[in-house]
Formats: C-alpha cells, sequence, structure tokens
C-alpha cells in the first residue's frame, strides 16, 4: 500500500530512546501514553526551533512502542486537479487507518498548512487542512488506533485550529539543550 502511494513512507529507526539525548520529561510521558489501555490516545504536536530533537523523538518512538512511523508529505499530496489534493489525503488517512496500531507522522506541518487561509490557492488549502481536521476529530469515535505526531518550527505559521485543545493529547515545546542534557548528548556521540 505504501509503495503504491508518493506521499506515504515508512521510516525504520534502528534507535530508542536509550540514543536519544535528553527530552527526559516527554520520552517518559509517551512510553506511558502508548502503554495498553482503554481508550487509544491522540497524538502530540512538538514545537521547537530546527535541530531540537522533535523528528528523531518521532522516529524514536515507534523502535520504542515496536510500532511501524508512517509519515505523511502532506506538500505532496497537493494536486493541480480540483478536489485531487483532498482527495489524496482522504487516501493517505484510510491507508494508514487500515494499518492498525502505527504512528502518523507529519514533519514540519505549519510548511504544508501555510496556505490554509485559501487566499491565492482557490481554497485548496482550507479544504486539504479541513480534511486533515475532521480526521483529527472523527478518529476519537471511530476507535482508530493511529497515533499522530506533528512538529512544527514555528507555530505562529499554524492556523489556530489545527492546534486548538483535544486535537491532541499534549503540546510540547522542544528548546534547545541545556547544560546537562548537552553533556548527555555529547557522551552519546563520543561512545
Amino acid at each position: 500500500i505504501l509503495k503504491q502511494k508518493p506521499f506515504l513512507k515508512l521510516l525504520r529507526s534502528q534507535r530508542g530512546f536509550d540514543q536519544l539525548g535528553g527530552l527526559k520529561g516527554i520520552k517518559k510521558f509517551l512510553t506511558k501514553l502508548l502503554q495498553p489501555d482503554d481508550l487509544p490516545p491522540k497524538g502530540v504536536l512538538l514545537i521547537g526551533p530546527p535541530g531540537t530533537g522533535k523528528s528523531v523523538l518521532a522516529k524514536s518512538l515507534g523502535y520504542e512502542t515496536q510500532r511501524a512511523v508512517v509519515q505523511l508529505d502532506l506538500g505532496a499530496c497537493y494536486n493541480k486537479h480540483v478536489g485531487e489534493s483532498e482527495a489524496n489525503i482522504r487516501d493517505a488517512l484510510n491507508s494508514i487507518e487500515a494499518m492498525g496500531k502505527v504512528i502518523l507522522f507529519i514533519d514540519e506541518v505549519e510548511k504544508a498548512l501555510s496556505g490554509s487561509s485559501g487566499e491565492g490557492d482557490s481554497g485548496v488549502g482550507a479544504r486539504v487542512l479541513g480534511t486533515l481536521l475532521t480526521w483529527l476529530s472523527d478518529r476519537a469515535e471511530s476507535g482508530s488506533e493511529v497515533f499522530f505526531i506533528a512538529t512544527s518550527n514555528d507555530i505562529s505559521k499554524l492556523p489556530p485550529e489545527f492546534s486548538r485543545a483535544g486535537r491532541f493529547d499534549r503540546i510540547f515545546f522542544l528548546d534547545l539543550p541545556g547544560e546537562e542534557e548537552r553533556e548527555e548528548i555529547w557522551k552519546k556521540y563520543t561512545a
């Protein structure tokens, strides 16, 4: 299924959290959140400057939880034909849902949603955003087992409705590492 869709990519990580320096609090939260429970978790939004470990954390989470990590390239879903962009998003989300317990990862989501105001693109950006928001809202009712991780370098470029309360289990800000975290990261690199 994934090979037939150019906007979906299976990510394979050989590194778990033990190879990722710092971020102790979020690693503990995510590990606990993805334990078998009555209610499936929704996901997290990771915000912070480039180079703070957002993408590596998402990939390592798959290794830690033994779940496949599927990256959705929203930009690759856009198409010049009317309605095709939204159809591509729905197709991608349906394919991911069919996989069961997986992690859906969208990196730098603000770049793909920056045109969601609908100005200058005949409303394609707004419809793509609407399709994604509908899925985020409806999956709780459908019993979806897909865990969603989105990263953003600049939250000010995200549409406010994307990060509203209830869409994610948590929104985390990942800052540049402090002295203790830098030392831990350096030890991992030198090992």
